[in-house]
């Protein structure tokens, strides 16, 4: 009979993979991704050598994911007495993380996106003051009601997720502090 483990594969392997996997949805890459997850499974703090030879690659690509997991607030240095070599473990506080990394995929996505409608609709409007209202003019003309809609739409999500960062209740909290909002 075939053994379970092997079927399976190593825990930490099938972790690390997965999280890589979905580091995309999230907004970091899949180094970082598996950066954090190798950390945030590892019982003590790790140097790059270590998680370079895990990983299986470069001691550099190393180091420039883990300084942008640090830039984040997900990952930080940890000083081991005696040892030279800076280490490095992972926010173990999951709510801390997702709130961490949806701030900064807001304001890298939903925000520029945001603004670009914004832009579009003021432009818009700058152009149907200037028309001349002609059925032959058709450049730029836009649906205003439609991007407005759109705008709407944003401005909801970007609240939820800005209710989501700005979230104090930590450590499980979260999901009964949601409920509350929406009673």
């Amino acid at each position: 009979m075939d053994n379970p483990q092997r079927q399976l594969g190593n825990p930490v392997d099938v972790f690390i993979n997965g999280w890589g996997r979905m580091g995309v949805f999230w907004g970091v890459g899949k180094v970082q991704a598996e950066i954090q997850a190798l950390l945030y499974l590892s019982p003590r703090p790790l140097c790059l050598d270590e998680m370079s030879e895990r990983l299986k690659t470069s001691r550099s690509n190393i180091s420039l994911n883990v300084r942008a997991l640090q830039d984040l607030g997900v990952v930080r240095k940890v000083i081991v007495p005696s040892d030279r070599r800076d280490y490095y473990a992972a926010e173990t506080e999951l709510d801390k993380v997702a709130r961490r990394l949806a701030a900064a995929k807001k304001k890298r996505e939903l925000d520029p996106a945001l603004d670009v409608v914004a832009r579009t609709i003021r432009a818009a409007h700058a152009l149907s003051r200037e028309d001349d209202g002609g059925p032959g003019n058709v450049n730029g003309a836009v649906d205003t009601k439609r991007l407005e809609q759109l705008k709407d739409l944003m401005e909801k999500i970007g609240d939820i997720l800005e209710t989501f960062i700005d979230d104090k209740t930590a450590g499980g909290g979260s999901r009964d502090a949601m409920k509350t909002r929406n009673t």
